[in-house]
């Protein structure tokens, strides 16, 4: 049996990350990787904190969908029921190294999630939404929509262009690879970057959200736009 477009893609998309988390110990990336793992612990794990806290009721049965080593999940493991789900198997045994048992890890995509309809009441990621066209993202946010459950919310921290991070990695890639000529990528393409609120509110709301927070600010050096929005 041939396989589809979407499944060559996904097998395609696993390949990359898992190459991305075996190349984590590799010296090319070391310095780049201990600066990235300061501000994740710093910067975003505390404005991720708020958020959650502030629209997630403790308890909730919550899915971080796309969750990399999890650095950011070590202050509400204890406060929701996690489960995290990533493609890469190599994510997830780094996941599973921090957390232990103390939150679920499932393989799997976020184009199929491996869960029923109204699985979850809250879901969340950081650092997913702009490796994806906006085409692609509209299916993602279809398969968000279809586990939560009707009263589910949605948290997603997704960079916007003129970003400090943005600005800082788009800097360092210039100077390494255009005046160096190194050819190094320090992390996976970045395509569909925030453009603006209007951008963020009406790609959720035609995925059948509705946008109840929208936050670019000071909390986190202007590196993230945070987008909390509620299952129509």
């Amino acid at each position: 049996m041939e396989m589809s477009t979407r499944e060559e893609q996904n097998i395609l998309i696993e390949e990359d990350w898992d190459i991305y988390w075996d190349n984590k110990d590799k010296s090319s990336n070391v310095v780049y990787d201990f600066l990235a793992g300061i501000y994740r612990r710093m910067v975003v794990k505390n404005i991720l904190n708020h958020f959650i806290k502030k629209y997630f009721a403790q308890g909730t049965i919550a899915l971080h969908a796309g969750c990399g080593s999890g650095q950011v999940d070590e202050d509400i493991a204890g406060y929701m029921d996690i489960t995290a789900l990533d493609i890469s198997a190599k994510a997830l045994k780094i996941y599973k190294g921090i957390h232990g048992d103390n939150c679920k890890t499932v393989q799997g995509n976020i184009f199929d999630l491996p869960f029923e309809e109204k699985s979850y009441q809250g879901l969340y990621n950081l650092g997913v939404m702009e490796h994806f066209t906006q085409e692609e993202i509209h299916e993602i946010l279809g398969e968000f929509h279809r586990v939560l459950t009707d009263d589910g919310r949605l948290i997603i921290l997704w960079p916007p262009v003129f970003g400090f991070t943005v600005f800082i990695l788009d800097s360092a890639h210039f100077i390494l690879n255009k005046i160096f000529r190194m050819n190094i990528k320090l992390h996976p393409d970045e395509i569909t970057r925030v453009k603006s609120k209007k951008h963020a509110v009406d790609t959720l709301e035609r995925a059948g959200f509705n946008v109840i927070k929208y936050y670019f600010g000071p909390k986190d050096i202007f590196t993230q736009v945070v987008v909390v929005a509620e299952k129509k």
